[in-house]
């Protein structure tokens, strides 16, 4: 049987039909799925292998239990040798002589994953930045809750793509409502507060502020400088949109649309507007104007640090 959600997923599995579970696609609906089930078991009834595990993974599937059930987990069967994963595949292509025992099967390569008849399977989309607000609300409402679009948002702004933040931070929201409110508002969120982490989000975030020395700081923590200038471009452009739209008197909600710049609101209103209103058009001008010129650079085989650093010092020494 083929599913295509956490929750559809374990909602089956609790029906006790399939000991045979296949699984692939993206690492935290993954790792979700595993965690839920390895709540069932005992933590001695649980054996886990991984790639150069294929001969004792291969030794105890094949093995008879005596004592009770137990689970197996078997992570990325596919990268096995050859050999061994077709032994694995025609040990488990009757899945009710496994039993009592439960199998997890996880998968690399989703286009891999065979479809085996009275097995559970699911290969599990990757959710990019634009899915998040659509998981938020999918994940709150599993847990019997609704959320309003701004808390959304807030929880959008302050978490990213980091899902096992957010899980945790829902999780602490939903623990200190009242048991008559099913609603979580904006309000709920902030008082548990927001730290989004991820220093890309640090380094353009700081530089929105106009906070260049921190900007600096955390470049220097930065290892992955390949995608930061793309950031840094993309938030100074914006800025300058935003800055134009307000110095000629027009409202910048549009500018929160797909059509448009795609902003999350609370973004919009609580930082762009905020460090447009501070800095004149004119300086925003002449701050992209070194941003070209560092686009230039970039594309002509300067390294990317040191542009993006001489570029943010640069913002540092005019931003003063």
């Amino acid at each position: 049987m083929q599913v295509h959600t956490v929750e559809e997923f374990l909602s089956v599995y609790k029906k006790n039909v399939y000991n045979l579970l296949q699984l692939s696609g993206d690492d935290f609906e993954v790792s979700e799925v595993i965690f839920a089930i390895k709540k069932e078991f005992e933590e001695g009834r649980i054996e886990v292998f991984f790639k150069g595990d294929a001969e004792d993974a291969l030794h105890n599937l094949s093995a008879k239990t005596l004592f009770g059930d137990k689970l197996m987990i078997i992570y990325e069967v596919d990268t096995f040798p050859k050999s061994q994963y077709n032994k694995v595949k025609k040990i488990t292509k009757n899945p009710e002589r496994l039993k009592p025992n439960t199998i997890i099967l996880t998968y690399s390569n989703k286009k891999i994953m065979p479809g085996v008849q009275n097995s559970l399977s699911c290969s599990f989309e990757t959710v990019y930045d634009s899915g998040i607000p659509s998981w938020i609300k999918r994940f709150i409402r599993g847990k019997g809750y609704s959320i309003t679009e701004e808390a959304i948002n807030l929880l959008h702004f302050s978490f990213g793509t980091n899902r096992k933040e957010l899980k945790k931070q829902i999780e602490l929201i939903v623990g200190r409502l009242k048991n008559t409110n099913r609603e979580i508002t904006i309000e709920d969120v902030k008082e548990i507060g927001y730290c989004r982490d991820d220093t890309i989000f640090k380094i353009t975030n700081s530089m929105i502020e106009g906070k260049y020395k921190t900007a600096l700081q955390y470049l220097m923590e930065f290892s992955d400088n390949k995608s930061l200038f793309y950031f840094i471009n993309r938030d100074l452009r914006y800025l300058l949109i935003v800055k134009a739209n307000l110095d000629a008197g027009e409202s910048i909600k549009k500018l929160s649309s797909k059509e448009r710049l795609n902003l999350n609101n609370y973004f919009l209103y609580n930082k762009y507007k905020v460090a447009a209103e501070k800095v004149s058009y004119k300086k925003m001008e002449q701050q992209y104007e070194d941003i070209i010129d560092a686009e230039y650079k970039i594309k002509n085989g300067w390294n990317e640090f040191s542009v993006n650093f001489n570029l943010i010092s640069q913002l540092h020494v005019g931003g003063k």
